[in-house]
């Protein structure tokens, strides 16, 4: 990963155009955001505002979890490239 920053709205827009679809518990803002891959049984869970910006541990796990499971071969910050971004 290089040091180019990417918000948790960048974050919510890349995981869709993967297939993830979000399942929000609740309206709270308090409750995560939690998004489910279907064809690979993957969940993520986030508990920032859209506007803030990705954590390194954030960043790392959700990469960690999308290789794993056979999502993604490339970097999180490769693939925000490559999809037009809005701020969910």
């Amino acid at each position: 990963m290089n040091d180019t920053a990417i918000t948790y709205g960048n974050l919510f827009t890349l995981l869709a155009s993967l297939g993830f679809q979000e399942k929000r518990p609740g309206k709270a803002p308090a409750e995560p955001r939690v998004f489910f891959h279907e064809q690979t049984d993957t969940i993520l869970a986030f508990h920032r505002a859209s506007e803030e910006f990705v954590t390194p541990a954030d960043m790392l796990s959700t990469e960690v979890h999308l290789h794993g499971k056979g999502i993604v071969e490339r970097s999180l910050q490769s693939l925000v490239g490559t999809i037009p971004l809005d701020s969910r």
